[in-house]
């Protein structure tokens, strides 16, 4: 959670504070370049494919790009969005970035003694000649720290790497050290527009590195700390559940008691998340559990296929999104349009979270209730046919939470079995929400006619066509009309 508000933080910094200064230059485009000549005079925002800044810019910089360089001199802050951000000349302020990699290069230059660095990325690195005035404030996958930092650094993330010196305390959140997977998530990244190598989880203190406060740190496993620190390091354990090959290799009979009461434990967890979310379902929308279940019975894998596939696109659809607020809160801000800036970044705000944490919510937590719910359906019916009742759903929710809480528990294969179960339940939320809109536009639409009022008097009889007669005869009944009724031809 305090990721989640760090990284609100940085994207106000970054959209936010455009308002409050005046516009001195534009620039935006495929290629925008300031030359090592010109000098720009107050502030500039930029929105381009590549940036390079060779010259010199007398205020702060402000917008995206792909990538960006900063080989000149800013007097201000940066507050850049970007792909990849490479800073190389002289800062008069700080550093926010949001995006996946920054890197200060050697011979980077910091005027101020308060310049900071704060960064959401998946790789942050401070080459070994940089020197940093004050503080770090970094969250993502990486934190890698050749160079000098003044000040304290606060780190929320897997791999943190020190080889250089620290000023003050150093407070990270770190992943496994013993962890393998690294190499796939390297894979990942060849689909991005990057390069940055990864770093294995866990902390490492290179034994060129110093701190001059303390070192606290909590992880899965203790850290690599090869330098001789001032203080001892406290490390804080984050107890995980082992996998398969932890398991088989218990000898002791302690750490088998360990191991199943974390077992349990996080069964426990699972059974009361997903029995109160059904039971809430259940209780307030009764038909919102049962209804999708006709089709995870009739189409389980289309249901799948459909749910894996909507939850890998919605990561794309949700960074458009919010990349598309930036865009508009930046152009915003761009024309200087004050507090309607802030009302339409807070909207935008709460539009995008409401979105994400609704989606997520029915993806993760309502989805896997939906599958207890016709597991626990099934076992019933297997076990006792004739069942029924008011309270028959929250007994198949008991049971096939149970069920399920067991599986998804295990170690390695219960987040499989897990992440099906979630893919199913929602392919059968939306193969439902589809089937219903096809049904209404299928649906004939049904005209009532109005009523046609008949003729009671020869007046009115007259305002209507004669009727067409085979001959000339008048038809049986014509003999009893009333006194002074006039046929067409009378």
């Amino acid at each position: 959670m305090r990721k989640f508000w760090l990284l609100i933080g940085v994207c106000v910094l970054l959209l936010g504070n455009a308002h409050d200064v005046t516009a001195r230059d534009i620039r935006q485009g495929d290629q925008c370049r300031v030359p090592a000549r010109e000098v720009i005079e107050g502030d500039l925002f930029v929105l381009c494919r590549t940036l390079e800044i060779d010259g010199q810019v007398l205020g702060n910089i402000i917008g995206g790009a792909t990538t960006a360089e900063i080989d000149g001199d800013v007097s201000g802050n940066i507050y850049l969005f970007a792909g990849q951000l490479a800073v190389s000349g002289t800062v008069g302020g700080s550093v926010h970035f949001l995006g996946p990699a920054i890197t200060i290069r050697n011979g980077t230059t910091f005027e101020n003694p308060a310049s900071d660095l704060i960064s959401a990325s998946l790789s942050t690195t401070i080459e070994p000649t940089a020197q940093l005035p004050d503080d770090v404030i970094a969250i993502g996958y990486q934190l890698v720290l050749n160079g000098s930092v003044a000040g304290e650094v606060n780190y929320w993330g897997s791999a943190l790497s020190m080889a250089g010196s620290i000023g003050g305390d150093v407070n990270a959140n770190v992943g496994d050290s013993e962890s393998a997977g690294v190499a796939e998530l390297q894979a990942l990244l060849t689909f991005l527009p990057v390069s940055v190598t990864l770093e294995r989880a866990g902390l490492r203190v290179a034994e060129s590195a110093s701190i001059g406060g303390l070192l606290s740190y909590t992880a899965p496993s203790p850290g690599i700390i090869e330098a001789a620190l001032t203080q001892p390091p406290v490390y804080t354990e984050v107890i995980v559940q082992p996998d398969l090959a932890q398991i088989a290799s218990i000898t002791e009979p302690e750490d088998a008691t360990l191991q199943i009461t974390l077992y349990f434990n996080q069964v426990l967890r699972e059974f009361l998340t997903l029995v109160l979310i059904g039971a809430l379902a259940l209780l307030f929308v009764p038909n919102a559990l049962p209804a999708p279940l006709r089709s995870l019975s009739v189409r389980p894998l289309p249901s799948l296929g459909v749910g894996l596939l909507t939850f890998v696109v919605s990561f794309p659809v949700v960074a458009i999104l919010l990349v598309l607020s930036g865009l508009i809160i930046f152009a915003l801000g761009l024309l200087q349009l004050g507090d309607m800036t802030w009302g339409s970044a807070v909207l935008l705000t709460a539009l995008n979270l409401g979105f994400g944490s609704v989606f997520y919510f029915i993806a993760i937590f309502v989805s896997r209730a939906i599958v207890c719910l016709g597991l626990g359906r099934m076992i019933v019916r297997v076990v006792r046919p004739g069942l029924g009742g008011r309270n028959t759903a929250y007994v198949q929710l008991l049971i096939g939470a149970a069920v399920a809480a067991l599986l998804f528990s295990l170690p390695t294969v219960g987040w499989i079995a897990s992440a099906i179960a979630a893919f199913l339940g929602l392919g059968a939320i939306l193969t439902l929400i589809q089937s219903n809109i096809e049904e209404r536009r299928r649906a004939p639409q049904v005209r009532v006619a109005a009523p046609v009022a008949l003729p009671s008097r020869s007046t009115e009889a007259h305002q209507f066509p004669p009727p067409m007669l085979d001959s000339g005869s008048r038809a049986p009944g014509m003999d009893n009309l009333p006194a002074g009724f006039r046929w067409w031809d009378d």
